[in-house]
C-alpha cells in the first residue's frame, strides 16, 4: 500500500501495531533465552531460533517500513502458526494472537489484503484442527475451530467498520478545514475590498473638490496641480492593483537581472547613493512580472532610505539571490509579516501593493524572501528564485 491517500489514522495504528510486534517478540524471545540459560526450557530448542528470526523481523519492520504491506501479517499469521505447533502456545492463545493481526490488517489495509489476511488466519486455525494436538476430542475440537473462525470474520467486520467510521470522521473534519479556509479568504476579500475603495475614496473626495471649484469658474495653478497628482494617485492604485491581480504568464524566456537592474534604477531617477553588486546571471521567467517585482523592491527602499542603498544579486547554487538593502528605520518585527498584506503601509504616499506584488511573485516562482536588519542600519530583503522552474505536469 502506497503512502499517497493513505488516512492520518492508518499510521496511527501501524505505529502501534509494529511497536506492540516488536514488544511481543522482544519479550517471548528473552523470556525464553532466560529459561534456556537454566536449563529449564520445556519446549524444543529450536524455539529459540523461530522466536529470535520473528524479533529481527520485527525490529526491522519498526525502523524500516512506513508503510503497511499484506506479506508482514502473513507472517506474523504464519509465526504464530509455526510457535503453536511447537507446543509454545496453547490452541486458546493461538486463536487469541491470530486476531491481532486481522483486526489491524482491517484497519491498515485495503478491503482485499484484509480479506487476504482473514482467509489465511482461517486456513491455518483449519490447519491446526488438522495437524496439531487437540485436548478433547474432535467434535469439541471442531466446534471450538467453528467459534474461532466467527470470531475471526467477527474481528474483521469490526475493524472494517471502524475503519469506515474513521474515514468519515477524517472527511468530516477535512471539510470543517476547507470551509474554514474559504471563510478566511472571503473575510480576506472584503477586507481587500473596504481597503481598496478606502484608498480610491480620498483622492476622489479630492477630484471632486476640485471639479465643483472648476464649475464656479475657479481656476487656479495650485487647483490644476491637485487634479494631476489626485489623477496620478488614483491610475497608480489602479495600476498596481492590476498588477496584483494579473495572472503571471505561463511564457517564460531568459531575462539578465543586472541590466533590468540598472534600468530600472536608472528610471527611477533617485538622488539617493546607491551602490550595486551584480553578478551576470540569468533567470528564466515572465520579464514582465520579475521587472514589476523588482521594481517595486527598489523603489520601496529608495522610499525609506535616508542616504543610501545597496542592491545586489549573485548565483547561489540552482538558485539566484537578490538583496536589497537601506539605511532607513528598518522593519519592527511584528511588521515582517503585514508589511506583505495589501493596502497595509505605512508609507503615507505608497499605495500599500508594491511589497504584495513582490510576495506574489516569489509564490509563484517558488521562492522565498526574507526580511532582515541591514547592516546599513535599515531593511534588508532577500529574495532567492529559483534559476529555471520545472515545467509542471
Amino acid at each position: 500500500m502506497s503512502t499517497k491517500g493513505r488516512s492520518s489514522f492508518t499510521d496511527k495504528f501501524y505505529l502501534v501495531y509494529r511497536v506492540g510486534r516488536f514488544a511481543f517478540s522482544a519479550g517471548l524471545f528473552f523470556l525464553f533465552l532466560s529459561l534456556y540459560s537454566f536449563d529449564k526450557l520445556p519446549f524444543p530448542e529450536n524455539s529459540i531460533t523461530i522466536l529470535a528470526i520473528f524479533l529481527v523481523v520485527s525490529l526491522a519492520l519498526l525502523f524500516l517500513s512506513r508503510a503497511p504491506h499484506l506479506f508482514e501479517f502473513i507472517l506474523d499469521e504464519l509465526f504464530i502458526f509455526v510457535l503453536v505447533l511447537d507446543k509454545i502456545f496453547s490452541y486458546s492463545f493461538f486463536s487469541i494472537f491470530l486476531m491481532f493481526p486481522v483486526f489491524f490488517s482491517s484497519l491498515t489495509l485495503s478491503r482485499k489484503g484484509s480479506y487476504t489476511t482473514t482467509a489465511l488466519a482461517l486456513l491455518f486455525n483449519f490447519g491446526y484442527l488438522l495437524t496439531g494436538e487437540k485436548d478433547g476430542g474432535f467434535v469439541e475440537s471442531a466446534i471450538q475451530s467453528l467459534l474461532i473462525s466467527i470470531a475471526l470474520i467477527a474481528m474483521m467486520l469490526a475493524g472494517q467498520r471502524l475503519k469506515k467510521k474513521l474515514e468519515a470522521q477524517e472527511e468530516y473534519i477535512a471539510s470543517l478545514e476547507k470551509e474554514r479556509e474559504q471563510n478566511r479568504v472571503y473575510k480576506r476579500l472584503y477586507e481587500i475590498s473596504a481597503d481598496l475603495a478606502h484608498e480610491l475614496k480620498n483622492p476622489l473626495a479630492s477630484l471632486k473638490g476640485a471639479v465643483e471649484l472648476l464649475k464656479e469658474g475657479k481656476v487656479t495653478p495650485r487647483l490644476l496641480e491637485i487634479i494631476h497628482s489626485e489623477t496620478e494617485r488614483l491610475d497608480g492604485i489602479v495600476r498596481d492593483f492590476l498588477t496584483l491581480a494579473r495572472p503571471i504568464s505561463s511564457e517564460k524566456r531568459k531575462v539578465s537581472l543586472p541590466s533590468i537592474i540598472r534600468e530600472i534604477i536608472q528610471n527611477l531617477g533617485e538622488s539617493k547613493e546607491y551602490t550595486l553588486n551584480l553578478e551576470d546571471v540569468e533567470i528564466e521567467t515572465d520579464e514582465r512580472a520579475f521587472r514589476s517585482a523588482i521594481e517595486n523592491l527598489i523603489r520601496n527602499a529608495f522610499q525609506w532610505a535616508e542616504s543610501k542603498v545597496a542592491v545586489s544579486c549573485k548565483k547561489v547554487g540552482e538558485t539566484v539571490e537578490i538583496s536589497v538593502e537601506d539605511d532607513g528605520p528598518g522593519v519592527k518585527e511584528e511588521e515582517k509579516e503585514r508589511i506583505f498584506e495589501p493596502f497595509y503601509s505605512n508609507n503615507p504616499k505608497g499605495s500599500g501593493l508594491g511589497l504584495p506584488i513582490v510576495k506574489r511573485f516569489v509564490i509563484e516562482n517558488k521562492g522565498t524572501i526574507q526580511v532582515e536588519r541591514s547592516p546599513l542600519g535599515g531593511a534588508k530583503f532577500v529574495m532567492k528564485i529559483p534559476l529555471k522552474l520545472e515545467k509542471e505536469r
